[in-house]
């Protein structure tokens, strides 16, 4: 059976693949996604309407901060279903593990909300290592199932993100992260596409969203240079 993978790593910044010259998550082709059509690049969002082909900012944050990350998108709705077998790991709107992002919100929400220093840097400690250790798991579940029977497969990698939130003033941890991601994409033996939701900008020592995504696929598959997030999937099936 032939596999299509697709490597979702939440913030992935352009800017970045290229200074860290990460040439296996390039591709032969690569460029940035259109997330125009969104007032704000919200994970929840983007990953949704990824998924559905459909713009769902509006039904995702109706739910409220709070009860939009419960949403699980059922199975027949997303484009997974056109496949026989397919294996999503992690995905926001659809099977993420609740508690290990519930936990990351909280920190953060907790490092911004403490004025001593002693504090937070406790908190960033304890925040960062939690990132760390679910990178690692979700890392562990993708690499098997890339020797799985599967026709498709998923991994949501999302410590790009959390760290970068905030790390992203720190270039050794950065470069760290975007080396390890293009070490994952260069073990991929299987045509495959990258995608993020959005980016990543400065904003002090801190990161916040950018207005656009990351993409990239081989030769074989035919992109058109600034493609809409709501029409990635068409490429894949």
């Amino acid at each position: 059976m032939s596999m299509i993978v697709l490597l979702a790593i939440d913030a992935l910044e352009f800017t970045l693949v290229e200074k860290f010259g990460c040439k296996n998550l390039m591709q032969s082709n690569y460029g940035k996604t259109d997330i125009s059509e969104f007032s704000q690049p919200r994970t929840m969002v983007l990953w949704s309407s990824f998924m559905t082909g459909e713009n769902k900012e509006e039904e995702v944050l109706a739910l409220g901060d709070k009860d939009m990350w419960n949403l699980c998108i059922p199975h027949e709705n997303t484009f997974f279903s056109k496949f026989e077998n397919p294996k999503v790991i992690d995905l926001p709107g659809y099977n993420y593990n609740s508690q290990v992002h519930a936990r990351s919100r909280e920190l953060l929400a907790a490092f911004f909300n403490s004025s001593d220093s002693k504090e937070k840097t406790s908190i960033r400690n304890e925040y960062n290592q939690d990132a760390f250790a679910h990178h690692r798991a979700i890392k562990e579940e993708f690499t098997e199932a890339l020797n799985g029977d599967f026709d498709f497969v998923l991994g949501y990698f999302s410590a790009i993100d959390v760290i970068g939130h905030l790390n992203f003033g720190n270039m050794m941890i950065m470069k760290m992260l975007y080396n390890d991601m293009d070490e994952i994409a260069g073990s991929i033996e299987h045509p495959f596409m990258v995608l993020s939701d959005h980016g990543m900008e400065a904003v002090g020592i801190f990161g916040d969203h950018s207005n656009y995504g990351f993409w990239s696929c081989g030769e074989s598959m035919n992109i058109s240079p600034y493609p809409r997030i709501t029409y990635i999937n068409n490429y894949l099936v």
